[in-house]
């Protein structure tokens, strides 16, 4: 494992909602083997960056690579088939289940 190997590139994204700039020319750069973790207020663009990113969103502006090639999910589902996926923090969700289960939900083996 190479901790030089970049994973994932987001460069200038920029999302603006109704009213509010969630995300003004952000940029992230995720290598193999790290472990990132965005903290700030609620309203910060913490989890509308990851949205982008996962394809729950499109960004206005910017650009996203993943293993060196350029790629704009429309989809979670178009992130997935990709490898990119994201555990949400709310902790209602599926209460009963455990924190593996919840990591595989939506890609158990059929």
């Amino acid at each position: 494992m190479s901790k030089d190997k970049i994973i994932l590139t987001a460069k200038n994204i920029s999302k603006t909602f109704p009213g509010v700039k969630a995300l003004d020319k952000v940029e992230i750069t995720l290598r193999e083997g790290e472990v990132h973790a965005l903290m700030g207020e609620n309203g910060a663009g913490n989890s509308t960056l990851v949205k982008v990113i996962t394809g729950v969103f499109m960004p206005d502006s910017g650009n996203i690579q993943y293993m060196g090639k350029k790629i704009s999910p429309k989809s979670p589902e178009e992130a997935q088939r990709l490898g990119i996926s994201t555990v949400y923090q709310e902790v209602s969700l599926c209460s009963n289940l455990s924190v593996a289960v919840k990591i595989y939900i939506g890609r158990e083996p059929m």
